[in-house]
Parts: structure tokens; sequence; C-alpha cells
């Protein structure tokens, strides 16, 4: 009997115990460690020489470009070479401006002109050129940054260089 009262007084120590929360788990107080939220940079795509920007008019006309640069390291010349053969515009004529430019690509990053005026007030090197295309191929060129206003050109830096090729009208 002696046994059997001590089990049940210690039962209810227990059952005590357990209902006046002294055998609650403790709460961990741990400070909050501030987590770092990385926001992504997005990058910009590379741009890829030739950027050529084509008048649709002239979508039947064969269009290169090309850049030599030059040996004494002061720029580069773009070489245009237009083939009409076939081009029904180029059989009255067409008249044609083309507008030559060439930027370091760290200085424009994903830079890519659709038009003669976005390049014109990008503040690149460019030059503009007029011409007359008829029933013959005609090659034009320029040299930038020699030619252009703007002369702000590194050639042992990365560079973009282009045309945007479009109808005088």
């Amino acid at each position: 009997m002696n046994t059997t009262l001590s089990v049940l007084l210690a039962l209810c120590c227990l059952a005590v115990s357990l209902t006046s929360g002294c055998a609650t788990a403790p709460v961990d107080r741990q400070t909050p460690v501030p987590t770092t939220v990385v926001t992504p940079t997005p990058t910009l795509p590379v741009v890829e020489s030739p950027v050529l920007v084509v008048d649709p008019r002239l979508s039947e006309m064969t269009i290169d470009l090309s850049a030599v640069e030059r040996s004494d390291g002061s720029g580069v010349t773009l070489k245009l070479a237009t083939d009409p053969v076939g081009a029904a515009i180029a059989r009255d004529g067409v008249d044609v401006l083309v507008t030559f430019f060439a930027y370091n690509a760290a200085e424009k990053p994903g830079f890519v002109p659709s038009s003669a005026d976005e390049v014109r007030k990008a503040g690149i090197p460019y030059k503009t050129v007029f011409f007359s295309v008829y029933d013959a191929p005609v090659r034009v060129q320029a040299e930038l940054p020699r030619e252009s206003e703007q002369k702000n050109l590194q050639i042992g830096e990365p560079y973009v260089y282009g045309a945007v090729v479009m109808v005088k009208d």
C-alpha cells in the first residue's frame, strides 16, 4: 500500500507540474539573423559588329560593311559596298545616305542604334556620306574618328562599328 500511495503521489506531482507550465520546453529567444537579399544585376547583351540598319526599300540590294583598323592606331576605316543587281529601285537611280559610326562598347553598353538620329544624339564618332546607286555596284568609306566631330574612339579597347543606310527622301 505504501508503494501504491507513493506512485500515486508521484503521478499527482507530475500532473501538477505539467499543467503549471514547469515542464514546457524553454522558449528559444535568439536574435534573428538578418538575411542578405541579392538583387541580380541585369546583364546587357553583347553587341556584335557590324551593326547594319538598312532601309526596307533597299532590301533587294546586297549591302556589305567591313572595317579595317588603321595601322597607326588612330581609328578604323569603314567600307560599305552596295550591289544593286536585280533591285528594281536602282533602275531609275536612288539617292542613299549612309551614317557610319563606331564606339567603344564599355562607353555605350548594349547600345544598338536604329536610326541616324540616334547615332547623332549618342555623342559617338560618326560620318554621313551621300551617294547615288543606279545599276552598278558602289563602294564608299569613312575613317573614324578622324572624319568625325566626336573623337572618342579607342581602338585598343573593344569597339562596335556599323552603318545606317537609308534612302534620301
